[in-house]
C-alpha cells in the first residue's frame, strides 16, 4: 500500500511539473514585444538619430531614441536626404523588419533591415530604398505612464559638448511627441527646460510656434495624432 501511495505521489509531481504555470515569464511573453515599430529619423550635426514612434498601448508604449549608423553608401545618402527634408520640414522614417522592441528597452545594439521612408510611412510616405542600420547607442529609454498629473514634462539629452536633444514626455491624453535640437555652451544648456506648450488646438502650427518660442528652434519631430483624446 505504501508502494501504491508513493507511486500516485510521485505521478502526481510529474503532472504538475508538465502543467504550465502562469508564472511572470509566462505573463512576459503574453506582453509580447515583437512587432513593426516605425521610426522617425532626424540629423543632429553628424549623428542620425532614430525614435521610436510610441503609442499609448504595448507593444509601442515607449519612448526610444537611440544614435544609428549603417557601414554602408547609404550612410551618407541618409544624411543628404535628413538634411533636405529638415530644410524642407518634412519628416524621414523608417520601417524595420518585424523585431523584439526589448532589444532597445533593454539597451541592445541590434543591427536591423529597415525601409527609408520620404514622411510617415503609414501616412501615405512614399519609399525610398532598404538598408541596415545598428542601433549603436541608447539615447533615451523611457515607458509612457498616464498616471501622472504634469503634462509638460521635458528631458535634456546631451549629444555634444555644443548640441543637446530636448525630448517631450508623453504623459496622460491629450499629449505630444516632439524632439528639438538646442545649443549647449561646454554641455550646458542655458535655457529653460520647461514650455507651456499643451496639446489644446487640432492645428500643429500653434504647437510648433509655442515649442520654437521655448526653445529657440523649430521642432525636429512633432507627432499628435496619436496622441489626441480621441
Amino acid at each position: 500500500m505504501k508502494h501504491i501511495l508513493l507511486l500516485f505521489i510521485l505521478l502526481s509531481s510529474a503532472a504538475l511539473a508538465n502543467t504550465p504555470q502562469h508564472n511572470s515569464q509566462n505573463t512576459h511573453k503574453a506582453h509580447s514585444y515583437v512587432g513593426f515599430h516605425g521610426m522617425a529619423l532626424i540629423l543632429a550635426g553628424d549623428k542620425v538619430l532614430a525614435s521610436h514612434m510610441p503609442l499609448y498601448a504595448p507593444p509601442h508604449d515607449y519612448q526610444i531614441v537611440y544614435e544609428v549608423t549603417t557601414s554602408d553608401t547609404h550612410f551618407n545618402t541618409i544624411k543628404s536626404v535628413l538634411k533636405k527634408a529638415a530644410n524642407e520640414q518634412r519628416q524621414i522614417t523608417i520601417l524595420p523588419t518585424k523585431f523584439d522592441l526589448n532589444l532597445l528597452i533593454n539597451k541592445k545594439t541590434p543591427t536591423l533591415n529597415v525601409t527609408v521612408f520620404n514622411s510617415h510611412f503609414e501616412r501615405g510616405g512614399k519609399a525610398l530604398f532598404t538598408t541596415k542600420l545598428t542601433f549603436k547607442n541608447p539615447l533615451y529609454i523611457e515607458k509612457i505612464t498616464t498616471n501622472k498629473a504634469q503634462k509638460n514634462a521635458f528631458e535634456l539629452i546631451k549629444l555634444t559638448a555644443q548640441q543637446g536633444l530636448v525630448i517631450h514626455k508623453i504623459q496622460s491624453k491629450p499629449s505630444y511627441d516632439s524632439l528639438s535640437l538646442v545649443p549647449l555652451s561646454r554641455g550646458e544648456y542655458n535655457g529653460e527646460l520647461k514650455c507651456d506648450a499643451a496639446l489644446n488646438t487640432s492645428i500643429d502650427t500653434v504647437l510648433i510656434s509655442k515649442l520654437e518660442a521655448c526653445f529657440k528652434s523649430v521642432p525636429s519631430y512633432l507627432e499628435t495624432k496619436d496622441f489626441a483624446i480621441n
